[in-house]
């Protein structure tokens, strides 16, 4: 019955908490609100990421006039900030791009695509090129904006992510292919990485074993240890005469005692 009640609650928060459309919704209230207070290049850029994830997820589906709308209010803010936006321009333009896709518009979408990347080469534009490219089959763009793309990402997870798209996208039929675009020093940095990690997981996996390895002899040990206690409990009171009752409890508070040792040499073990 305990654990019924103390399930209650989290039940009762489970049942309050918000859907995932109801969150896509309020993060859209409040980019419009934001944006319309003011068209900074921050405001711009969530407001159409926000519009952007509720296209994707299909909340505009039977709205169709009301994803117009928000659209046109996402590029009239992008294009309210760009003047200012300074290096911020590139990916503002880029996110203009994504709000004519989520419209249909392909032809508008790639040409804003390439017009952000001309400003100069950024990851939102840069990714959804080698995509377009990759589908048009047109390889000496997908590794020219490959190697653009890659020359201003700066984490090693962005870039390992990016590599595996353009391998994916150049349509070729060897790694050798695959790989063509990519400088001497690229290719170097590449195998080192990926060497790097792949031994990190073997490290892990060894040390894994080796802990799963070590909790299974301090279980093993601690049964016998448990066993022996098990053992000198029962010649304890073996030895007590019949009805001797306070001889009986010292055998069981002794056999106490030492399953706690036991238990406290085994958390010991596995501390180390």
């Amino acid at each position: 019955m305990r654990a019924l009640y103390l399930s209650l609650p989290f039940a009762l928060l489970v049942a309050c908490a918000p859907s995932a459309a109801e969150l896509r919704t309020q993060r859209l209230t409040t980019a419009r609100s934001s944006a319309s207070q003011l068209a900074g290049p921050r405001q711009a850029a969530e407001l159409a990421d926000a519009i952007h994830a509720a296209a994707v997820a299909g909340d505009y589906r039977t709205k169709p006039a009301v994803l117009q709308a928000d659209v046109s209010l996402a590029i009239a803010t992008i294009d309210r900030a760009v003047p200012s936006a300074g290096v911020d321009a590139p990916m503002l333009v880029a996110w203009r791009a994504m709000m004519f896709g989520d419209l249909g518009k392909l032809d508008e979408m790639k040409s804003e695509f390439e017009r952000s990347f001309a400003i100069a080469p950024n990851k939102l534009a840069g990714r959804n090129l080698v995509v377009i490219y990759g589908a048009l089959n047109d390889r000496d763009k997908v590794g020219q904006t490959c190697n653009a793309t890659i020359a201003v990402l700066r984490g090693s997870d962005e870039r390992l992510d990016l590599i595996a798209m353009c391998r994916r996208n150049m349509n070729a039929a060897t790694p050798e292919g695959e790989m063509q675009w990519m400088s001497p020093e690229l290719v170097t940095w590449y195998q080192a990485e990926n060497a790097s990690r792949l031994q990190a997981e073997i490290d892990a996996d060894n040390a894994r074993r080796e802990r799963d390895r070590q909790e299974q002899r301090v279980v093993r040990q601690t049964e016998q240890c448990a066993a022996t206690c098990k053992e000198r409990g029962l010649y304890c009171q073996n030895r007590c005469d019949d009805g001797d009752q306070a001889c009986d409890n010292r055998c069981v508070e002794a056999n106490h005692a030492c399953l706690d040792r036991c238990e406290s040499r085994a958390y010991e073990k596995l501390d180390q």
